[in-house]
């Protein structure tokens, strides 16, 4: 009698089973077949993958981003922006539940035994991104709740409240919010998966979530029209791994690529253990034989449909300018510019696109791309072109010409560039900058970096940030005519030709010394790459040299100060944007003056290798260094600092109007605009670069190896004479006081090394000894400092120059 109820109880057990595994309650559902199939149930708001056994054993590749953005400079947060990096994932069932895990490929033992490869695995941390419940199985497939994987802040958005940006020197970096900033989290109840922009393909899932994140004390607004509530759309993108075949490349510190980096256990022990594989696009040859042959598959970016003409046939062009360095590489017709089809998706994978981002203020553009972070491989990219770009530029050619006595107001975007350059036209003039934008940028996406020394050698690179070359007819008037370069450069070429061609097939050692040869060819033509450190490494400079640049340009922004008057403004324009203007004008020379500063106590140190023929290091000429010097300090005298009256008149603050604008001083005096800013915004380039403590420190360093080089008591003394020399002017008391006080602050440097520290105290004594009775609240200061450093170093006081570049 048991043994009969235990087989009734088995086989209603078994039935059981196999009714779970081959019924499934489809009733209600929505669903979308593609690479990882999923179903909608609408009832409940959730969103199930279809997970059959090939796709729980395979690998494959895990992206997300913003679908739409927040439109603010203080977050990097636009629309369409890609997440940090591309993850390598697979499926784990453990129990009710399959695992969402992100493998570890910055570790990695490439050419290693299995043993050692599970080593290596077993030595690193994976992250476990999501844990979905399985709700139903058939036949061996898992249907799993997926939706806490996709509403989740993945972009981790929080953390770019906790620290926006902000611009310092130029450059963009994050920041602590500071302790009363309002604390941000994502509102579960209100974040949703968004069925409108989900969609499945064979080689591609994208899922998007509409994410809202709240806050109990509303004081930061990111452009959202409730105080207390900001929401945002953001992708995830599942991904089949790429087809076999694509080569990877090892980088080469001679050649500005981004890159994959890993630790490669795998290595000999005399070699590196560091690798990096640079980023770029798979291209291949149809005639693999020709010197000049079509790819298989060209490089195919979409433009967003979004952009207005004439930006975009300018922005068209402008990314087809790689096709001429492509060609070098021995490709032809490599990259391919279409429309984007309409109602694609440009965080879809299989559209790289060139997008047009709007902001609330001037912003930046970028280039971005999703990678296989196992090769370096790009699969999918967006350039995004900041829409106020056009703006900016705009503000540049309204600063150059008087408008005409008989002119009507043009009501287009591109209004008054005509008057730029009576020989250039207006769509001239934007197109011309709009498409070197984009070149740059697509620079990017197509793996390459910056590279700011290509300056030095004629316009180099696309990769570089020129400033407008602007020269001065001999009637008076602005020459705009060479202001962009059009096209890629010699540096182009040779990163391109290094980058992505191949003869196919080539043992490894016969493919690097083609590769090294590469290099030396046009290394030898005066071609290269820079170091971040080395003194040519500048923005938007212009020149064969700093020095040689800084003479070109002080001229340009002379003539330009004496050409801007309130002449210029136009019949109905209101009197602010006088003022808004006025700090690409007075400024023009900012940047040349911050290349010289580099010069100052430098030395050359460009990337190379033993036995490739580059100097890896030296000294930076004294005799260029000390013409530099002087430059410098000519800039700082009161006549190349002083506003006309009838420009000072001028400068008047904004209407009532609810929004900041971010291209004007800032002055300490409130509506009345104080000369004294403008001459701290040029002492702090001066005086601020020259006494940084490293370049201090180097100039005592070089000088010690060579008793002719420039030293740091020469340059201290150089600025103390500059500052005493006009002391008694208004705006000469302002660089006396800059000096002193930025020596006071070097000296009183922890970090400082006790040398610097000595140069720096001998120029306060000397600031001391020159300031005398005629500055009594600086000799006051300098005399509390000398008792007491700790407790008196004085904070320079903030130039209120705009932030960022102003061109």
């Amino acid at each position: 009698m048991k043994l009969k109820l235990s087989i009734i109880l088995l086989f209603v057990l078994v039935c059981s089973l196999v009714s779970a595994q081959t019924t499934r309650n489809v009733s209600g559902l929505t669903r979308h077949d593609g690479f990882i199939p999923f179903e909608w149930d609408e009832s409940k708001g959730e969103l199930l993958f279809e997970l059959t056994p090939t796709a729980m054993q395979r690998e494959f590749l895990y992206f997300t981003s913003l679908a739409s953005g927040v439109g603010s400079t203080e977050l990097f947060a636009d629309r369409s922006t890609l997440g940090e990096r591309a993850q390598l994932c697979r499926f784990r069932r453990v129990g009710p539940k399959v695992l969402l895990i992100s493998e570890n490929t910055g570790f990695r033992a490439s050419n290693g035994s299995a043993e050692l490869q599970k080593s290596v695995e077993a030595s690193f941390p994976t992250s476990v991104l999501a844990a979905m419940p399985i709700v139903s199985e058939t036949n061996g497939t898992l249907y799993v709740n997926a939706t806490s994987l996709i509403v989740r802040d993945a972009f981790d958005l929080v953390g770019q409240f906790e620290r926006p940006l902000r611009a310092t020197n130029g450059n963009i970096r994050p920041v602590p919010a500071g302790p009363d900033a309002p604390k941000w989290k994502l509102d579960a109840e209100r974040s949703v998966v968004d069925m409108d922009h989900t969609r499945a393909f064979p080689l591609n899932t994208e899922a998007e979530a509409l994410l809202t994140f709240t806050t109990d004390k509303p004081g930061a607004r990111f452009n959202q029209p409730d105080a207390r509530t900001l929401s945002v759309r953001q992708h995830h993108s599942f991904m089949q791994l790429p087809e076999s075949g694509y080569e990877p490349r090892e980088s080469d510190p001679r050649v500005g690529y981004f890159g994959n980096g890993f630790q490669d256990f795998s290595r000999p022990y005399n070699q590196p253990i560091e690798r990096l594989l640079i980023n770029r696009w798979r291209l291949v040859r149809k005639n693999p034989g020709a010197a000049l042959s079509e790819p298989v598959k060209p490089i195919t970016f979409y433009l967003d449909r979004a952009m207005p003409e004439p930006i975009r046939s300018a922005a068209r062009q402008g990314a087809l300018w790689w096709n001429q360095a492509f060609e070098q590489a021995g490709f032809k017709n490599a990259l391919v510019v279409e429309d984007l089809p309409e109602g694609a998706d440009p965080l879809d994978m299989r559209y790289p696109t060139i997008q047009w981002t709007n902001r609330s203020g001037r912003g930046w553009s970028v280039g971005m791309v999703q990678t296989d972070p196992r090769t370096g491989e790009i699969l999918h990219a967006i350039v995004q072109l900041d829409s106020h770009r056009m703006r900016t530029v705009h503000n540049y050619w309204n600063v150059l010409q008087p408008p005409s006595a008989n002119a009507e107001p043009d009501p287009g975007i591109f209004s008054e560039l005509d008057r730029a350059d009576p020989r250039l036209t207006e769509d001239e003039a934007m197109t011309r900058r709009l498409a070197l934008l984009t070149c740059h940028e697509m620079g990017h996406v197509l793996g390459l970096d910056h590279n700011f020394v290509a300056s030095t050698f004629g316009r180099g690179s696309v990769m570089d940030y020129f400033a407008p070359r602007v020269k001065i007819r001999a009637d008076g008037t602005a020459d705009m005519s060479d202001a962009y370069m059009q096209g890629v450069g010699s540096y182009d070429k040779f990163a391109i030709e290094w980058g992505y061609s191949t003869l196919g097939n080539e043992p490894p050692a016969a493919e690097a010394q083609r590769l090294e040869a590469v290099v030396e060819r046009w290394n030898k033509q005066g071609v290269f790459w820079g170091n971040f450190e080395d003194p040519r490494w500048n923005a938007y400079d212009d020149g064969t040299d700093p020095v040689t640049w800084l003479k070109q340009v002080m001229p340009v922004r002379d003539a330009l100060v004496k050409l801007y008057t309130p002449a210029l403004m136009r019949k109905g324009e209101p009197w602010s944007d006088f003022a808004s203007r006025y700090a690409l004008i007075y400024l023009f020379h900012r940047y040349g003056l911050g290349a010289a500063v580099n010069v100052v106590g430098s030395a050359k140190v460009p990337p190379a290798l033993v036995g490739d023929g580059n100097k890896p290091f030296e000294v930076w000429p004294a005799d260029q260094q000390r013409e530099a010097l002087n430059l410098l300090t000519s800039a700082l005298d009161p006549r190349e600092l002083r506003i006309a009256p009838e420009v000072w008149s001028a400068l008047v603050p904004l209407e009532n109007r609810d929004y900041a604008d971010n291209e004007r001083f800032k002055s300490p005096s409130g509506y009345v605009f104080s000369p004294q800013d403008g001459a701290r915004a040029v002492a702090d380039v001066v005086v601020g670069g020259l006494l940084m403590p490293r370049r201090i420190e180097r100039l005592i360093a070089i000088h010690t190896e060579d008793a002719n080089a420039v030293g740091a008591d020469e340059v201290i003394d150089a600025l103390v004479k500059r500052a005493a020399a006009d002391a008694n002017d208004p705006l000469g008391e302002v660089v006396q006081s800059s000096v002193a006080e930025q020596l006071m602050a070097l000296a009183a440097d922890e970090t400082a090394t006790p040398e610097t520290q000595a140069a720096a105290y001998r120029g306060i004594l000397a600031s001391q000894q020159a300031i005398g009775t005629s500055n009594p609240r600086l000799a006051n200061e300098i005399e509390r400092f000398l008792r007491d450093p700790k407790n008196n170093t004085p904070k320079p006081k903030p130039s209120g120059a705009p932030e960022g570049p102003p061109v």
